[in-house]
C-alpha cells in the first residue's frame, strides 16, 4: 500500500497521529506544487487542519491517548 493511504488510516484511528499528519502534509504539498497548482484554497484548508494535528496531537478520543494511559506514558511535553 502507499504511505499516504496508510497514514490516512492511522489518522482516522488516532494512532501515531503526528507522524500520519506529517506524511499527509507532505502529500498535500506535493499535490499542490506538481498536480493541481490552481487548487490552493483547498490545499490551504487541508494544510491548516493537518498543522493543528501535528502541533496538538489527536486528543483524548484516540488510540494514542488510550495506549499512553494503559502503559503509563505521558504524552505531554515538558518545557526545557
Amino acid at each position: 500500500m502507499r504511505p499516504a493511504t496508510e497514514a490516512r488510516h492511522l489518522l482516522v484511528l488516532g494512532l501515531m497521529t503526528r507522524i500520519a499528519a506529517f506524511i499527509l502534509l507532505g502529500m498535500t504539498a506535493v499535490i499542490e506544487i506538481f498536480v493541481y497548482p490552481q487548487a490552493w484554497p483547498t490545499h490551504i484548508q487541508w494544510a491548516a487542519m493537518l498543522l493543528v494535528l501535528l502541533g496538538r496531537g489527536a486528543g483524548t478520543l484516540s488510540l494514542d491517548h488510550l495506549l499512553a494511559r494503559k502503559f503509563g506514558l505521558s504524552l505531554a511535553r515538558t518545557a526545557a
